[in-house]
């Protein structure tokens, strides 16, 4: 009897204190369009599930302007400027060094698998590094292949990377265009067409949907596909850590099932369909010479680009990660597998 009056009693301090909870109203700020299928396909969606799943204790407000710049955006939200946004670490090179694996070259090319997998691996081997101290990271992972894009040549070799002006995603990719003899111009993708268009830059390391969505595809004439990507970003979705602490227990738990693992795999899938859409685009646009890497060049790419992994090992393994190496490599063996098996 005494048990179930102990039962009982537990169960009605719950219902009140779901009861009593805070509503919390987050707000988003977020430097990519409204229309962008970032937004529309994965972040709205995720924002319906918050409020619906939480009863409408949590809510989502879109701001309708960003707050800050896409760079700033992780300051943004630590700082209580605004309380979730979509960012990418390698905007700000050496503040996030060990996710910075996630923008290594030829990690795989279906985001489908390589994003959850990634959110898996980060929240095993990485996140109690705390690299994203002042907020909560909703979910991590890595997006699509990238390829090169030019305007003025081909580049069908290693030798043709030299003197090209190209826009670099990260500090990845900027080391990367540095070992190949490129010139590497570190800017965010939403500045890449005033840049191309004024002729600033000769080109740019893109995935195919960004070419699309930030209308890049008409001012390039050469494109060359790099099977596995030549590079890869590291995306987040980060709340503000106080705000965060606001929400009951029971609704933080709550949110945290359709997030992680779960919002990578609504964001793999919208970025995986995007690529598509863009290559499709790419393949009927008059203008644009598109061609894919011959097996040659993707062999003397990976021997000129594989200092990249040698780099992030040593880094990682200075940030207090024990195993880097057996960490990258359980990463793309897991991607690997997998894609093998869709073929």
């Amino acid at each position: 009897m005494s048990r179930i009056i102990g039962l009982g009693l537990v169960a009605s301090i719950s219902l009140v204190t779901t009861a009593l909870a805070e509503n919390v109203t987050l707000r988003y700020s977020s430097w990519l369009p409204a229309a962008h299928h970032v937004n529309q396909n994965a972040m709205y969606p995720w924002f319906q599930e918050i409020e619906k799943i939480t009863e409408g204790r949590v809510k989502v407000e879109i701001l309708p302007k960003v707050v800050g710049t896409a760079q700033s955006q992780f300051d943004v939200i630590r700082d209580g400027l605004a309380d979730v946004s979509f960012i990418v670490p390698g905007y700000t090179p050496g503040r996030f060094p060990v996710a910075e694996i996630g923008e290594l070259p030829f990690l795989g090319d279906d985001t489908r698998i390589l994003a959850p997998a990634f959110n898996r691996m980060y929240r095993k081997h990485m996140a109690g590094l705390d690299e994203f101290a002042g907020v909560e990271v909703m979910s991590i992972y890595s997006n699509g292949p990238g390829h090169v894009f030019t305007r003025s040549r081909p580049v069908k070799s290693v030798d043709d990377f030299k003197g090209l002006k190209l826009r670099a995603t990260g500090p990845v990719t900027t080391e990367l265009l540095n070992m190949v003899g490129a010139v590497p111009i570190l800017k965010a993708s939403n500045e890449a067409f005033e840049m191309l268009s004024t002729g600033v830059i000769d080109g740019s390391l893109s995935q195919s949907e960004t070419l699309k969505n930030m209308k890049m595809i008409d001012l390039m004439k050469f494109g060359t596909l790099i099977p596995g990507g030549i590079y890869h970003a590291t995306l987040a979705v980060i709340v503000n850590s106080d705000t965060w602490g606001r929400i009951s227990p029971q609704d933080q738990q709550a949110i945290n099932a359709v997030s992680h693992e779960k919002l990578a795999e609504a964001m793999g899938l919208t970025f995986y369909n995007a690529d598509a859409d863009g290559l499709e685009t790419m393949k009927a646009t008059p203008t644009l010479a598109l061609e894919t890497a011959s097996p040659d060049f993707i062999e003397d790419l990976k021997k000129a680009l594989s200092p990249l992994d040698e780099r992030w090992i040593q880094i990682a393994k200075e940030k207090g990660l024990a195993d880097p190496a057996a960490v990258l490599a359980e990463l793309r063996a897991e991607v690997a597998a997998a894609e093998q098996k869709t073929e």
